[in-house]
């Protein structure tokens, strides 16, 4: 080897490995999401735990007042607060890519899924309508979005992503342009 071979291998292991991309921003992402949760740990310390020996009413009781009290806990939540601009575009690049890659046949029943999609506009703070189905959620995106607390979970409402508190039933955050219509 010459010289300059053997410098340009010590340099090339020396040098630090490559960083994913998204590491920082779902990083980030991982980090507001866990502010989010310890509001809403700290408000379910106040409700008290869910009880699924309960009757369905006291449970749904509980839900609305879970609700009311991460809403009040939360009086200046905005969209973005956990879906970043920088997070945002990163997932939307995911999902979308992700859409181009199925197949034929896939993308044109595409139209007939769109109609079992919930048709309203996400507000955050806001309780996911009870008047629409919870439509299955793609199983083919969950493993490519950054991984939610069990308490959490994505919904899609047209091209909207939004992030669901599943027992309060609140919509916390929602991504416009997400998902390709």
């Amino acid at each position: 080897r010459t010289p300059r071979a053997i410098q340009l291998a010590r340099s090339e292991s020396d040098s630090k490995p490559a960083v994913n991309p998204t590491t920082p921003v779902f990083d980030d992402f991982a980090k507001r999401v866990d502010n989010y949760m310890e509001v809403r740990e700290q408000v379910e310390d106040s409700v008290g735990d869910l009880d699924p020996s309960k009757s369905q009413a006291e449970i749904a009781t509980r839900a609305t007042t879970l609700a009311a009290g991460i809403i009040a806990a939360r009086p200046e939540a905005k969209p973005g607060d956990i879906f970043t601009t920088e997070a945002a575009t990163v997932i939307a690049t995911l999902i979308k890519q992700e859409y181009s890659r199925r197949s034929e046949p896939v993308q044109e029943t595409r139209e007939d899924a769109q109609e079992e999609l919930p048709d309203f506009a996400p507000k955050v703070n806001s309780l996911y309508p009870t008047t629409y189905p919870l439509a299955t959620f793609p199983p083919t995106l969950l493993p490519l979005l950054p991984p939610l607390p069990d308490k959490l979970e994505y919904r899609i409402v047209q091209h909207y992503l939004v992030l669901r508190d599943i027992e309060a039933n609140i919509i916390i955050d929602f991504m416009p342009n997400a998902v390709p219509v």
